[in-house]
């Protein structure tokens, strides 16, 4: 069994997920050196890491099982590819631009149609094996 397309997602997640965790550190440090706690950019950059956090690891356990399938690598790259992208942009929508919550929005869009695209894939192959 390889799982070559989602080795590609999962590598690109964790360098995203450093990057988010960066930010976060570099927050951090910010805020507590000024001495202020509730620091706006902090919990933005605490938060954008949490909501990662929240859907990547389901997402790409969900492209995983349906790779072990066969599904076509057109469909795992464009479900990978919707996944990245989809938090690439929620995260440039969490700042503070023109028309930010639009890319925010649009990312967390893809980010759930990955989630039930991939999630109806499994259930589809469930019912293949059973009947």
């Amino acid at each position: 069994m390889h799982l070559h397309t989602t080795l590609i997602y999962a590598g690109l997640a964790g360098l995203l997920l450093v990057v988010l965790s960066f930010n976060v550190m570099q927050n951090w440090v910010r805020a507590t050196g000024e001495g202020r706690s509730a620091d706006r950019a902090l919990r933005r950059a605490e938060r954008l890491l949490s909501s990662f956090v929240e859907y990547v690891p389901l997402g790409l356990f969900l492209l995983m099982l349906i790779e072990i399938k066969n599904t076509p690598p057109m469909i795992l790259h464009g479900l990978g590819g919707a996944l990245i992208t989809g938090r690439v942009l929620h995260a440039i929508g969490s700042n503070d631009m023109p028309a930010a919550g639009l890319a925010r929005f649009i990312g967390s869009q893809l980010t759930f149609l990955m989630i039930a695209i991939a999630s109806m894939a499994c259930l589809y192959y469930y019912a293949l094996e059973r009947l």
